[in-house]
């Protein structure tokens, strides 16, 4: 499998896939595939409790599958509204903004992470908690921040810009009320992590 990503700021993701091979996507972020490839819809999640955690963390309660069932390479292409990150997770937990997840190259468990700082913190109440082993692909308006934060270091975040922790989880995620972020134009509060792990950021301001 031989996975691109095209374009500057609004980026689209360039598979090809070997005879046999699979894709897995979020319904609506196909832009077009080559003839040989069977698309079939699949329950998000084995089960109705990881069904039902999928969609309310976002996603719908169908995800896409694209098999390659010709006997040469095929090419499918996926996009989202801004640009697109890929992270390797080799079965660890991700917890991302609310409908976060594109795409993986294999299928992952993407349920609800019930958050008070996310609803505190105006990112809502249920997060997205994404795990498996899988190169995952998120979207991202722009090229990401990203920050390795060593164990005990911090830093606050303005919710609008958050997208993602990996190995952070949300017992060290918290949220500091602040008048004088009010009168920033920062929102009443800012999120705050906790290393070790690290912190994905949206450059763009969600709205």
């Amino acid at each position: 499998m031989n996975c691109k990503l095209i374009g500057s700021f609004v980026k689209h993701l360039e598979v090809e896939l070997a005879p046999g091979e699979e894709f897995f996507a979020e319904r609506g972020s196909m832009i077009y595939m080559e003839e040989g490839i069977e698309l079939l819809s699949e329950f998000n999640g084995n089960s109705l409790t990881r069904i039902l955690g999928a969609k309310l963390s976002g996603e719908s309660l169908m995800i896409l599958r694209f098999v390659n069932r010709s006997h040469r390479p095929c090419r499918l292409v996926l996009g989202s509204n801004g640009g697109m990150i890929h992270l390797k997770l080799d079965g660890r937990q991700l917890i991302c903004r609310r409908g976060a997840y594109v795409a993986s190259s294999r299928k992952v468990n993407v349920t609800a992470q019930l958050s008070i700082a996310g609803l505190i913190g105006g990112m809502g109440a249920l997060l997205q908690r994404v795990e498996g082993n899988a190169t995952v692909f998120l979207a991202c308006l722009g090229d990401p921040i990203i920050i390795d934060l060593q164990p005990g270091q911090s830093i606050r975040i303005d919710e609008d810009h958050f997208l993602a922790t990996d190995g952070i989880p949300e017992s060290r995620l918290s949220v500091k009320w602040s008048l004088q972020n009010v009168i920033g134009g920062e929102g009443v509060s800012l999120l705050t992590a906790i290393g070790p792990g690290r912190v994905y950021l949206n450059p763009g301001k969600l709205v």
